[in-house]
C-alpha cells in the first residue's frame, strides 16, 4: 500500500513538473523592449524569424527602459532590451537583473524643423548645440518618461549647464515616434535615436539639426532576468542568443538599407 501512494505521489509530482515546463514553453516570451526598436520597425524583422527558428511567440511591451528594466525586475518579462547604460549597470550591481549583453547601436540626433538649422549651425558639440537650442526662445520637447532617450537628454541638459526645469521644456509622456509628432505640431527641437527618426520622422517636415560625438553614443543591450524571479530563463537565454547569432547580426546590421538607404542599427562586438 505505501508503496503504491508512494508510486502515485511520484506520478503526480511528475504531472505537476511537466505542466509547469508545458505551461512556460506554452506562452509566449514576454519582451520588454524600448519603444525605438517599435518604432523603426527592427522587433518586425527580428521577431517573425526567432518565432520561425524557436517555435515560440514573443509577446512585446514597447515602454521606455526604465520602465522595461522595471518589468524584468518584477518578473513582469522574461527579457528586456533597453539603452539606459547608467540603469543598466545599477541593476546588474543590484542583483536584479541577471545578465546584461549590448547587441547592437545607433546615434541621437537633435532634430527639429527645418528652419531651426541656422539656431544650431555653429555648434562644436552638442552640449553647444543645446545651449543654443535653449536660448532660441523655440520649445523643447522631452520625453520625460524615464526611457534611455529621456535619461540621455537630462544627462546631456546637465553637461550643457541647462537646468532640466527651463520654461522651454515641453514634458511628454510616450514614445519616440508619438514624441516626433509633437515635435512637428509644436515647432519645436526634440532628441530622437536616429533610427526611429529616419523612418518616422523625415515625413513629418523634421529635419536633423545636430549630429556625431560620443555623447550621442546610444548602444542597447539585451537584459535577462534573475533566476529567483521564475521567469523564462531559457528563453530569454535562447532570445539574447538569437540576437547575437550570425543571423541576428544579419538582420540587425541591414535593416533600413532598402527603405531608408543605410543601416539604421549596428551589430556589437
Amino acid at each position: 500500500m505505501r508503496a503504491r501512494r508512494a508510486f502515485g505521489c511520484l506520478i503526480l509530482l511528475l504531472a505537476v513538473l511537466a505542466a509547469c515546463g508545458g505551461g512556460e514553453r506554452g506562452r509566449p516570451l514576454r519582451l520588454a523592449t524600448t519603444t525605438s526598436l517599435q518604432d523603426s520597425g527592427l522587433l518586425g524583422v527580428l521577431v517573425p524569424i526567432f518565432t520561425g527558428e524557436h517555435d515560440r511567440t514573443v509577446e512585446v511591451s514597447a515602454v521606455g527602459s526604465g520602465r522595461a528594466i522595471e518589468l524584468l525586475r518584477t518578473g513582469q518579462a522574461d527579457v528586456a532590451i533597453t539603452h539606459s547604460p547608467v540603469e543598466e549597470a545599477a541593476a546588474l550591481a543590484g542583483g536584479r537583473i541577471a545578465a546584461r549583453t549590448p547587441v547592437m547601436r545607433n546615434a541621437y540626433v537633435l532634430v527639429g524643423p527645418v528652419e531651426f538649422a541656422g539656431i544650431v549651425s555653429g555648434a562644436g558639440d552638442v552640449r553647444e548645440a543645446l545651449r543654443a537650442a535653449a536660448g532660441s526662445g523655440r520649445r523643447f520637447v522631452s520625453r520625460d518618461d524615464g526611457s534611455g532617450t529621456h535619461q540621455r537628454e537630462l544627462q546631456l541638459w546637465a553637461a550643457a549647464g541647462v537646468p532640466r526645469d527651463s520654461a522651454f521644456s515641453l514634458p511628454f509622456h510616450g514614445g519616440m515616434a508619438e514624441a516626433l509628432e509633437l515635435a512637428a505640431r509644436e515647432r519645436a527641437f526634440t532628441l530622437s535615436d536616429r533610427a526611429t527618426f529616419l523612418t518616422r520622422g523625415r515625413e513629418l517636415g523634421l529635419a536633423i539639426l545636430f549630429q556625431g560625438g560620443d555623447d550621442l553614443d546610444n548602444v542597447y543591450a539585451a537584459l535577462e532576468p534573475a533566476p529567483e524571479l521564475g521567469t523564462d530563463v531559457v528563453g530569454a537565454r535562447a532570445f539574447v542568443e538569437f540576437l547575437r547569432s550570425p543571423t541576428g547580426r544579419r538582420l540587425i546590421g541591414g535593416f533600413g538599407v532598402e527603405t531608408v538607404g543605410e543601416p539604421l542599427f549596428t551589430p556589437v562586438d
